[in-house]
């Protein structure tokens, strides 16, 4: 029976273990980490001006070493048309890794609910005096044409 009971509880942490809980996948280690968190709780929010907040003036954001917003301004404007466009847009932290003045985030991303797996997106995040100036962002190359 201790054998039975043992063996039921062995299981029960092993299946505990493999749920996801949220944020556990990194831990805050500074004000850059903290940025980062706050821009997905905005994502989630809905929220441009507090997304961009983090963000230096004259932040670029590449795609695939392709330009695709130059200063804090463009961004806060695609942002507000990514969440009118998106209005069901949520994101979630699946890990956070921080190395000196870089922040690489992987996120998961759903555009709408019909979309039950989501979306891998990669960002590295460069910093300049306390604020984001640089991003580089791998995402699947149709994941706004689905």
């Amino acid at each position: 029976m201790t054998k039975l009971i043992l063996s039921i509880t062995v299981l029960g942490i092993a299946f505990l273990s493999c749920n996801k809980i949220p944020h556990s996948n990194y831990q805050i280690e500074s004000d850059q980490s903290k940025i980062i968190v706050q821009m997905i709780d905005a994502v989630n929010e809905k929220d441009a001006e507090k997304y961009v907040q983090g963000f230096a003036s004259g932040v670029k954001v590449f795609v695939e070493s392709e330009m695709k917003v130059n200063g804090r301004e463009e961004m806060r404007n695609n942002r507000a048309n990514h969440f009118k466009n998106h209005p069901d847009v949520r994101s979630e932290i699946q890990h956070l890794v921080e190395i000196d003045n870089r922040v690489i985030l992987h996120d998961k991303v759903w555009l709408d609910k019909s979309d039950k797996i989501g979306q891998n997106i990669v960002e590295i995040f460069t910093f300049e005096k306390g604020e984001v100036s640089r991003v580089d962002v791998i995402q699947p190359k149709d994941l706004f044409r689905k």
